[in-house]
């Protein structure tokens, strides 16, 4: 299971627990695509941001077609002009 780092730019999603079987609770999605916060570290804070638009860096990993994302730190970005583009 190969992790890359990766920097991710959207809106923080609910997830709901029953369906995910690593106990993702929020995602980030970005260009729909959505990447299943990882609930350590400072993946347990975004819980508390949904529907905010976030910058998320991190590590991904793909595992059956659900990408993973265990978060190193993010930001809450308060000009949400780039989704638009």
């Amino acid at each position: 299971m190969n992790k890359s780092p990766v920097t991710v730019k959207g809106y923080v999603t609910a997830v709901p627990r029953s369906v995910d079987e690593r106990q993702a609770r929020v995602a980030v999605v970005q260009d729909d695509v959505e990447y299943r916060v990882m609930p350590r570290g400072a993946g347990m804070d975004l819980a508390g941001e949904v529907s905010v638009p976030v910058e998320v860096t991190g590590l991904v990993e793909e595992v059956d077609g659900v990408f993973y994302l265990t978060v190193r730190g993010y930001k809450v970005l308060e000009d949400d002009s780039w989704l638009e583009e």
